[in-house]
């Protein structure tokens, strides 16, 4: 990657998404066996939805600590551990996946008690089958990619508010419903 290129871009929907997804949860269920749930999230799982083309993935697991004392299976899968993504929250690891020099893959790892990936499997659901939320969510990607290529820290500050207000809608779109999330 040139100094010139941008780090963040927003690119249309690819349908090799889902198929690259699932390659990487074989590999990473060959790595952890221990993982409960390996599931596709973020932009690239929701089926249309414009997208940074980075495959963002969460596992859960009944001990994080685990993962962190033996990180060998995910380095060797190209995976490196980034403990300052998230450092208010022990119960999330990051791992950032770079292909050729480019990121290809983010990885959250969760304790199986976290609330995180129920939210993300709701938000999931409520923008894939709500079409003005996902215009919604890709404006505000775009512009946050606009606003802010050359990092990704800005590009998820840019975009804050309507992640916010669209996962607030998500919250009780489900509630509305009594949604049972795809993936229980």
């Amino acid at each position: 990657m040139t100094d010139e290129a941008p780090v963040v871009v927003v690119v249309p929907y690819d349908p090799a998404w889902p198929e690259r997804f699932t390659v990487e949860q074989r590999l990473l269920s060959e790595a952890l066996p221990a993982a409960l749930s390996i599931e596709h999230i973020g932009s690239t799982s929701i089926p249309g939805c414009a997208a940074k083309p980075i495959i963002d993935i969460q596992m859960a697991v009944p001990d994080v600590d685990a993962v962190v004392a033996d990180l060998r299976p995910l380095e060797l899968l190209g995976y490196v551990y980034r403990p300052t993504a998230f450092p208010e929250d022990r119960d999330h690891l990051f791992f950032a996946k770079d292909t050729a020099g480019k990121r290809t893959h983010h990885l959250h790892v969760f304790h199986v008690t976290s609330s995180v990936p129920e939210a993300n499997r709701v938000f999931r659901a409520y923008v894939a089958a709500n079409p003005d939320a996902a215009r919604r969510y890709e404006v505000a990607k775009r512009r946050a990619a606009e606003r802010c290529p050359d990092s990704r820290a800005q590009y998820g500050a840019a975009k804050e508010e309507a992640m916010t207000q669209l996962s607030a809608e998500a919250r009780r779109w489900s509630e509305a419903a009594g949604q049972q999330s795809p993936g229980d």
